[in-house]
């Protein structure tokens, strides 16, 4: 089933390309936070993440003061998901899901602001949520205040839909899970980045094959050319054996079927590349 797809920019931050790619100077890049806005032909508003929200500039949690500290970042007024939405005539209860790649700050920021929406997680980042010890949050990035207190009775775990097997043309990546029964959204295991890290495949409503990556590799040049992060981004990076081979998968991939759009959600180029043939 083919879904429209729309990208929204829900805040971004600052800080030097060398730290995600391992070479060049120190000079800063933009990182945007990205938000796949879905629309289903029966589901209606699904969105990709959340990107950066209130609640984590409101948070007194020790975790959140020093992720603001090391990675500060920019919400201008009317940038979060939910004023980008309702500027569009789209009201927080019409966002009916949520599929959220992993647990950073950066990913479910927003996720207060859709009180109504089935949240789509895997097991896998839930028990990471469970974590006690302020130096393995730390290492997470996991920030409780940003989750809403009915969090838990609204999952569904994508561990516990459909397992599909994936068009051979996809290679290396070869079983997914069918988050809406439909193959309208399927789930792709990216691990490494962080506990139970995923991204999505889409069609597209013209026919545009899309893996929205979430954080699998910050930047298309790290999959394309094999870079890898300095030790400082490795630090924060869950199982970075994993990571690399995860890594090495989308290199293959982008070798072997250059047509899907394989976007990192904080890839400036691959943003505006997509949003281009979206358009």
């Amino acid at each position: 089933m083919r879904v429209k797809l729309e990208l929204i920019i829900a805040g971004s931050c600052r800080h030097p390309a060398c730290m995600v790619t391992g070479k060049g100077g120190l000079k800063n890049i933009t990182f945007p936070a990205l938000v796949g806005r879905i629309t289903h032909p029966t589901r209606g508003t699904i969105l990709f993440d959340t990107g950066y929200g209130k609640a984590l500039s409101e948070s007194k949690d020790l975790v959140a003061r020093c992720y603001r500290r090391i990675l500060p970042y920019r919400l201008a007024p009317g940038e979060a998901c939910i004023h980008q939405l309702a500027a569009a005539g789209i009201s927080a209860s019409e966002v009916s899901g949520i599929i959220l790649s992993h647990l950073h700050p950066d990913h479910v920021g927003g996720l207060e602001d859709f009180p109504q929406a089935k949240i789509y997680l895997s097991r896998a980042a839930l028990e990471g949520l469970a974590t006690r010890t302020l130096f393995s949050r730390s290492r997470l990035v996991l920030i409780p205040d940003l989750f809403p207190r009915d969090f838990s009775s609204r999952l569904q775990f994508v561990e516990d839909c459909p397992r599909v097997s994936l068009d051979h043309a996809w290679g290396v990546f070869e079983i997914g899970a069918d988050i809406f029964g439909d193959s309208s959204a399927i789930v792709v295991p990216l691990p490494g980045h962080a506990p139970g890290h995923f991204g999505i495949k889409l069609k597209t409503i013209k026919d545009q094959e899309v893996l929205l990556a979430a954080d699998a590799a910050w930047l298309s040049c790290c999959y394309k050319e094999m870079l890898e992060p300095l030790l400082p981004a490795r630090v924060f990076i869950h199982d970075y054996q994993a990571y690399r081979q995860t890594l090495l998968k989308l290199h293959n991939l982008s070798k072997t079927r250059p047509d899907i759009a394989i976007v990192p959600s904080h890839c400036s180029e691959a943003i505006r590349s997509l949003q281009h043939d979206l358009v």
